[in-house]
């Protein structure tokens, strides 16, 4: 019989009702069982809920927020774990990802998130996207690598102390805002699994404009004063930001 423990899986979907099932099943097949389980639907218009009111124990909240991070900050209110994982509707868990990720956790007892590999899949042709399928492998904690750009994924476990919420202004880079609030705001690390733990769904809807990720990136690296965003210029000018950015890729940097 599979263990408890005291972890809540946050899960945000926004017209995700057909991948969500899947997502369900591979939460609630954990060899680890986490102690909440909820589902934070975000105006959806497809059979989202249909498929949550399938799953018992897990609890459902409709939101118009047109908003993840939001919708991932209202779901963190709903759960009171000690541990807690926030999770896309898109992706699956392989069977051990809250095992491997707690035990993570509990051998190291200052770590402030755990996280692994991953396995990127598609389901249909996938040369559209820019990184290769297969296993991912990351890398160990690596705070200086971390200042330079995210290699940590979303889809990691973290205490609940160290979680200040996302920036519910930011539409991209979620995730790097979050671990360079915990390293560099709050001095926390993160200790790795070198397994692949999950597996991230690449598909239409996972693109963005390039003008997203510079605006994103400009906020990021003006909020934390990385590399650019330490040059007043840059840092108080998206527009000059915007424009070295398209230079450098211009010039193939």
């Amino acid at each position: 019989m599979a263990m408890d423990a005291d972890i809540g899986v946050v899960i945000t979907s926004h017209n995700y009702g057909r991948y969500l099932e899947a997502c369900l099943d591979s939460v609630l097949t954990q060899t680890v069982k986490p102690k909440d389980v909820v589902v934070i639907d975000d105006n959806s218009d497809d059979d989202t809920e249909d498929v949550v009111r399938r799953f018992e124990c897990v609890r459902y909240f409709r939101v118009n927020f047109k908003n993840g991070n939001r919708a991932r900050n209202f779901g963190f209110k709903q759960i009171a774990c000690q541990y807690v994982t926030f999770f896309d509707a898109d992706n699956l868990m392989m069977p051990t990802f809250l095992a491997q990720l707690h035990q993570a956790l509990i051998n190291d007892e200052t770590a402030a998130f755990a996280y692994s590999d991953r396995i990127n899949f598609a389901d249909s042709n996938a040369e559209w996207y820019p990184h290769s399928m297969g296993h991912v492998c990351v890398g160990a904690f690596d705070k200086d690598r971390l200042m330079t750009s995210n290699y940590i994924d979303l889809s990691a476990l973290i205490r609940r102390a160290w979680f200040q919420g996302f920036d519910e202004g930011l539409r991209r880079y979620q995730d790097w805002d979050l671990w360079l609030n915990i390293v560099i705001k709050q001095s926390g690390y993160g200790c790795y699994v070198p397994e692949p733990l999950f597996r991230y769904r690449a598909h239409g809807n996972n693109l963005s404009r390039t003008e997203d990720r510079d605006l994103a990136m400009w906020s990021i690296r003006r909020k934390y004063r990385l590399g650019w965003g330490k040059l007043p210029f840059l840092r108080h000018s998206y527009w000059a930001y915007s424009l070295v950015c398209r230079l450098k890729r211009r010039l193939g940097g």
